[in-house]
């Protein structure tokens, strides 16, 4: 078995082609995420009509975002919301053909029911003459998402936010869902692909695990390996075997976020609500800014108190994560923020 170098955005993120040329097909260490997406979008437009749409979607996300930075908790969700339904937009014309001429709808609805625990968000049903942003956007990250209408409770899609589940469990009285991936690395043995990660597991969530699909086993050394493969077409791999073996790895579930010292992956023990990172931090984002948009008097009655430091914990950490993990799975490349910690 020899070892092969994880590149394309593997495990996470590779896609069969580039969807922008950037680079070497190596991670992406960004200081500026703004002017990076000026850059992305000069490279992935062909006229001036459509860069001129794109950079106007650009300029406002970037304005929200900013904003929102400095607003007050209360203030904060409904500017990261229009931010990232303006930079959406881009991402979904980056992998689409809808342009300035189409009609944009929000395509989310939410129930608030008067308690967070009760709460629901409904992704609404794709349509053919507008464009539903939510359904285009999540299902980029999320490659089985039904096209009709989809009605999640809210509190229990957020179980696998990873950034607030230590808060999350502690807030619920829940065991934590999450194995940690501690390493990986990539082989190749004949025309077998093979990506091995060794797991910080217990025994009972080693058996969750084998229960919720994944190829779990535990190797001499007692370590508790989790292993995806493939077999290629030929001895060395290409792009394709990259993207088809990440795309099992996703079937399956990965979760992660990103730190000051790069990406941090997990395995989750949890049947339920298996969506990604990114369109969970998206449609909690549309859900609290239409609380503080429609509901700003009752968001002392929806959430608890505890509730309320869980919705903290999120505002300060989520939208970072999402600003960064949209571009590398959207752009098939692992982003880093350059100098800064998250």
């Amino acid at each position: 078995m020899v070892e092969v170098e994880e590149k394309y955005g593997f495990p996470l993120f590779a896609k069969s082609s580039s969807v922008v040329n950037l680079g070497k097909n190596e991670k992406l260490v960004i200081s500026d995420i703004w002017s990076f997406w000026d850059y992305v979008i000069k490279k992935a437009t062909t006229d001036k009509k459509g860069e001129d749409f794109l950079r106007s979607l650009l300029e406002q996300a970037k304005h929200f975002y900013q904003t929102a930075e400095g607003s007050p908790v209360k203030s904060q969700p409904l500017l990261y919301y229009y931010s990232f339904l303006n930079l959406s937009k881009i991402m979904i014309n980056l992998t689409g053909t809808f342009g300035p001429n189409k009609m944009y709808m929000h395509g989310m609805k939410e129930n608030h029911n008067h308690k967070f625990i009760y709460s629901e968000i409904v992704k609404q049903k794709q349509k053919h003459l507008i464009v539903q942003v939510a359904h285009e956007l999540v299902s980029l990250f999320d490659s089985n998402m039904p096209t009709n209408d989809l009605t999640l409770n809210a509190k229990d899609i957020l179980n696998h936010c990873v950034g607030v589940h230590r808060a999350y469990s502690e807030i619920y009285n829940q065991p934590e869902i999450f194995v940690r991936i501690k390493t990986s690395g990539l082989y190749k043995h004949g025309k077998k692909l093979i990506f091995k990660a060794i797991l910080q597991c217990s025994q009972p969530q080693k058996a969750e695990l084998i229960a919720r699909g994944y190829d779990i086993s535990t190797d001499d050394n007692g370590s508790i390996i989790y292993t995806e493969s493939l077999t290629m077409s030929s001895y060395q791999p290409i792009r394709a075997d990259y993207s088809d073996l990440s795309k099992k790895i996703k079937s399956k579930g990965i979760w992660y976020f990103i730190g000051h010292n790069g990406y941090t992956m997990y395995l989750s023990t949890c049947p339920d609500n298996r969506y990604s990172q990114e369109s969970i931090i998206y449609m909690m984002m549309f859900y609290l800014g239409s609380i503080t948009r429609y509901h700003p008097y009752m968001f002392d009655k929806i959430f608890s108190d505890k509730e309320q430091w869980l919705m903290s914990e999120f505002l300060s950490t989520q939208p970072k994560q999402f600003l960064y993990l949209a571009t590398a799975n959207v752009l098939g490349q692992s982003v880093m923020k350059a100098y800064a910690s998250f």
